[in-house]
């Protein structure tokens, strides 16, 4: 008798990330640098916020009880009409203005849940996801074992190239495939892995190209808005999704794991209308509503200013460690060296750039040659679709979210020894 397993085709099509074996390794070494891991500061986490916020809220006996209590699919009523005061304020919109949204609002564990839960409901095997090239890795691994296919778009400095997902649109069209093409995939501000935001000119025209491509069905854009409020000085420019007036278009997806704490687990949504009965059912068989007590703490947070001052102190502390990070590469690496690199204006991350015979994937010379110096990196390749060519190996994420800043600095003083090992490049 066979008494193996058969597993589904989802379960097959997934893969364990890489990432978790690499930061199994960083874990097990406390030798180990890791500019890899995307987590937020640890001395920043809101402790004493978080504590006060608890103890408010226990000690309002019926406020404590609604809490402790299962909650809606939807999510806390209160907490939803925050937040989409704050999506008024955030977009420079009358109040009230958004108050008909409260019904489209969905929250949810973290944004990752959302994105799950709209592969679940929008995408079927063989359907197809536009993605910036290079993206936020772990949605590439959603898209797989939907059966789907990822298709990179061309980025430079201003996010998507808008010429690019326009030529990729018209090759679609003419193998007769712009009918499986579903969405549309931004990580608008501080790109994961980048640290670059899409430009404030290509907003809205990304959003009438949308419009203008859904002959055979409707596209969706997805802006995935994780780093939201951690841009470092100036206004920020409005969402993509304030350019669709319609409001059927885009769907926008947030987070408090990079502005208050990824502990917390709750991120939100906000769906085209004909969006929200099918997610609300998807999300119901997952858990059936997330966490209620995790969702009265956010509202009390919300509610007396302390979120607002937290994000302020993050953005601080960021933009220090940021110039940390950059000082560090530019003493390090030098001008000689042919590495470049991004400044980003927000967010944790930078993106550097090796020379194109340098190969920074898993198994290359740099990648092993940077752990046996005590260093870690994320390979840039594992945030490019395999569509429409096969990823570049000269890339690499860092991220200056967690180290300290000596680590920081002896972190990159690691890899730039460890490139000058390989390639004899003086640095």
């Amino acid at each position: 008798m066979n008494s193996s397993l058969k597993f589904s085709a989802i379960s097959a099509r997934a893969s364990e990330s890489p990432i978790g074996e690499m930061m199994h390794r960083a874990l097990s070494d406390p030798k180990m640098i890791s500019l890899a891991a995307g987590f937020v500061d640890n001395e920043t986490l809101p402790i004493e916020l978080t504590a006060r916020a608890a103890a408010e809220l226990l000690g309002d006996r019926p406020a404590a009880t609604r809490a402790l209590q299962y909650g809606t699919n939807q999510g806390n009523e209160g907490l939803r009409e925050h937040l989409i005061d704050r999506l008024e304020r955030s977009e420079g919109a009358a109040k009230g203005s958004f108050a008909e949204l409260s019904g489209r609002l969905v929250l949810t564990q973290g944004s990752q849940q959302m994105l799950y839960l709209l592969a679940e409901v929008l995408l079927d095997p063989g359907d197809i996801v536009l993605v910036e090239a290079p993206t936020y890795f772990v949605f590439l691994d959603v898209v797989k074992a939907r059966g789907a296919r990822s298709i990179g778009i061309a980025c430079d400095e201003g996010g998507m190239r808008l010429d690019a997902l326009e030529a990729v649109l018209g090759e679609i069209d003419a193998r007769g495939e712009l009918g499986r093409v579903k969405l549309i995939y931004t990580v608008s501000e501080h790109n994961n892995p980048t640290g670059l935001s899409l430009a404030d000119d290509r907003r809205g025209p990304l959003v009438e190209i949308a419009k203008r491509w859904s002959r055979r069905s409707r596209i969706l854009i997805l802006e995935d808005s994780a780093y939201r409020g951690l841009t470092f000085s100036g206004t920020e420019p409005a969402s993509v999704w304030s350019h669709d007036s319609d409001r059927d278009r885009v769907i926008l997806a947030r987070t408090f794991s990079k502005t208050l704490s990824p502990g917390l687990r709750c991120g939100y949504a906000v769906l085209p209308e004909d969006l929200v009965a099918p997610v609300l059912a998807l999300k119901g068989s997952h858990d059936f509503g997330s966490a209620h007590f995790i969702q009265g703490l956010l509202e009390v947070i919300l509610r007396d200013g302390s979120y607002e001052r937290h994000v302020e102190e993050l953005r601080r502390s960021y933009r220090a460690k940021r110039d940390v990070m950059i000082q560090a590469l530019e003493e390090h690496f030098g001008t000689g060296s042919g590495v470049r690199w991004t400044n980003p204006a927000g967010g944790i991350y930078v993106w550097l750039t090796f020379p194109a015979e340098v190969d920074t994937g898993r198994g290359g010379l740099l990648m092993e040659r940077s752990l046996a110096e005590g260093v870690m990196y994320v390979p840039g390749d594992l945030a490019y679709p395999r569509e429409p060519i096969d990823p570049p190996r000269n890339h690499a994420r860092l991220t200056f979210g967690v180290p300290r800043d000596f680590e920081l600095v002896e972190g990159t003083r690691r890899l730039a020894a460890a490139f000058a090992e390989c390639f004899a490049i003086p640095v």
